[in-house]
């Protein structure tokens, strides 16, 4: 284009650009903007001046607007966090109490309410210390808040601690709380969740017992089955020694007192087997209230007249399911306790009554199971056990008497006894006012099997072969020694291995006699099935100081095989022998033979009578 064009463009855009100012001042003047003021304005440059005070006016109204926009969605968006924030605060799980730095409570949740039983109401403005710290706490409790208060100030994360707050009832409650402090304009304000952890500790506490117990347990009841191997040749050999000094006055005195430091070891063993839950047990169906009633009898007649014996027995209490001899020391013990907690006198009250658990109340007391059970509640009003104490009160060797009065085993003695029972037990007690424990015993589901009744007194042998499988060497020779000396011919084997091999060779023999716990993969249990499975005839009877070994697995051939546990003396072996032999009757109630007891007769049966076939084969 040429210049001149381009000139008459750019006049013709300044022209439209002046009339429109122009136009603006004179609506903005009004009448009072005539010829003479466009003039002026033309000759004085004003125009451009006026166009950008016209920009500039037009530009800050755009401001001004988009600032009141802005801060009008400024706004709106703390209104909504401010209700996001309340809406996670009220749907929280956790408590939240918000403070000022002197402690005095700001916000205080629905959660908090539920927590210390403190009202929103009763909180607000109120000093959060004074609310939920017991009063003897509270100067050392403010000065860790102002020693962590720096802390939480320089943590954008915040701390998180542990701590003992007391319910409006006065009731302890353990909380986790995770803190933070958060700096307001010329103010602190300090934000915490407050989490009850009250249940999870102990549920945490009683699982580290538990997990202790049963590692003590573990190594009480190993050294137990080594000691009981050793006492089983000890007292045998004793017995043997007694018989043959039995002449000799001061020998005589001599072998007594090994007899009975013997029989004090294997009492001792008993008790830590007993602790550890692999103590022998004989459970049959309890009348626990019979029990009581001559406990009772025994009390009167030995506890000072200063204490009074109460009973509260229900008279349709259900048969419990256990061990009448470990049940009745058990309660002697905790009886004797209880007397010794009441030199001044007092009242012992024996308890019995019916309860159902479910999975929660079982749990609570460390019953096996949820079901029916018989509680058995003994109570003192003696000097109590202090919570520090009751915490350990069942810990083997753990005694608050004075040193020589008490071995500590009692009370882990009652607590194994009952745990293998597969029951529970609980303790509470309080300084100076009493304790009281309660025993749990599963209901008796089934009439028990009473085998029959042998005269322990009366030695009996015979002349059955028996194959006896022990891995321990002095063991085994004791043993055959003793069964040889009944009149039995025994077959020795140190192994299962040993002895399937004696049994594939075809060797005879009319009972099994094994231990249960051996080295060599195949323990007396598994030689047991093994040899059951192929001679359902054969007897067995089994040995060991380890309760829990001589537990059977579901459909085991062998089960209800009798058990002879270790150490056990020469009249012991023979009862148990001749009730394994014995085992099965007729309808008369006589024994009926062993197989191979029998099998000359069987023999001389069977050929008579080919015999008489024969000949009547003959006259035909």
């Amino acid at each position: 284009m040429k210049l001149r064009g381009l000139l008459t463009l750019a006049m013709a855009a300044q022209a439209v650009v002046t009339a429109v100012a122009l136009f603006v001042a004179h609506a903005m003047a009004g009448n009072g903007f005539g010829a003479a003021q466009i003039i002026a304005l033309l000759a004085s440059g004003a125009v451009a001046v006026l166009l950008a005070h016209i920009c500039a006016r037009s530009i800050a109204k755009s401001q001004q607007k988009s600032d009141t926009d802005q801060l009008a969605e400024q706004a709106q968006a703390r209104a909504d966090s401010a209700q996001m924030t309340q809406a996670v605060i009220r749907t929280a799980l956790d408590a939240f109490v918000q403070t000022d730095e002197t402690g005095i409570v700001l916000e205080w949740s629905l959660q908090a309410e539920a927590l210390t039983g403190w009202s929103r109401t009763e909180a607000l403005g109120a000093d959060v210390v004074e609310l939920l710290v017991a009063e003897p706490l509270r100067a050392g409790f403010r000065q860790r808040m102002m020693r962590i208060l720096p802390e939480l100030s320089d943590t954008p994360i915040g701390i998180r601690f542990e701590a003992t707050i007391l319910h409006r009832t006065g009731d302890e409650i353990l909380i986790e709380a995770s803190s933070t402090a958060l700096r307001i304009g010329d103010r602190t304000v300090i934000n915490v969740f407050v989490k009850d952890v009250t249940q999870r500790r102990a549920a945490e506490e009683q699982l580290i017992q538990s997990q202790k117990m049963e590692a003590v347990g573990q190594l009480t009841g190993g050294i137990a089955h080594e000691f009981n191997n050793m006492l089983t040749v000890i007292t045998g050999t004793i017995e043997i020694l007694a018989e043959a000094v039995k002449d000799n006055p001061p020998l005589a005195t001599i072998t007594k007192l090994i007899s009975e430091a013997a029989d004090r070891g294997a009492a001792l063993t008993s008790s830590l087997l007993s602790f550890a839950r692999k103590q022998a047990l004989q459970p049959a169906e309890i009348d626990v209230n019979d029990l009581l009633e001559e406990l009772s009898k025994l009390l009167l007649a030995t506890f000072d007249k200063k204490i009074e014996i109460i009973r509260k027995l229900d008279g349709n209490i259900w048969l419990a399911y256990a061990d009448r001899g470990q049940l009745s020391a058990a309660l002697l013990n905790l009886a004797i306790n209880a007397r010794d907690a009441m030199p001044e006198g007092g009242r012992l009250t024996l308890t019995t009554r019916n309860v159902v658990f479910g999975v929660r109340e079982a749990v609570a007391v460390g019953a096996g199971y949820a079901g029916d059970y018989v509680e058995i509640e003994i109570t003192d009003t003696g000097t109590g056990i202090s919570q520090a104490h009751v915490e350990r009160i069942f810990d083997p060797f753990f005694s608050t008497k004075e040193v020589g009065k008490g071995t500590g085993l009692g009370l882990s003695m009652v607590f194994g006894f009952v745990k293998q029972s597969g029951g529970g037990i609980k303790v509470k007690s309080e300084e100076g006012r009493g304790t009281t424990f309660t025993i749990y015993l599963p209901k008796a589901e089934t009439s028990a099997l009473r085998p029959a009744s042998y005269d322990a007194r009366k030695v009996v042998g015979g002349t059955e072969t028996i194959l006896c499988v022990e891995d321990d060497r002095d063991v085994r020779q004791y043993v055959t020694v003793q069964l040889e000396s009944l009149g039995y011919k025994v077959i020795p084997a140190a192994s299962a291995t040993e002895a399937l091999a004696i049994a594939a060779s075809g060797t005879p023999f009319d009972l099994l006699f094994t231990d249960i716990v051996m080295a060599g993969g195949i323990n007396g249990r598994e030689l047991a099935d093994q040899m059951v499975a192929a001679r359902p005839s054969l007897r067995v009877l089994f040995t060991s100081g380890y309760a829990q070994e001589a537990q059977h697995a579901p459909g085991s051939a062998t089960t209800g095989a009798p058990l002879l546990t270790k150490p056990y003396r020469k009249a012991e072996l023979a009862r148990m022998l001749r009730r394994s032999l014995d085992t099965a009757v007729d309808a008369v109630g006589d024994a009926i033979p062993t197989p191979y007891s029998v099998q000359a007769d069987v023999e001389g049966f069977l050929r008579r009578q080919a015999a008489e076939d024969s000949a009547t084969r003959s006259r035909k």
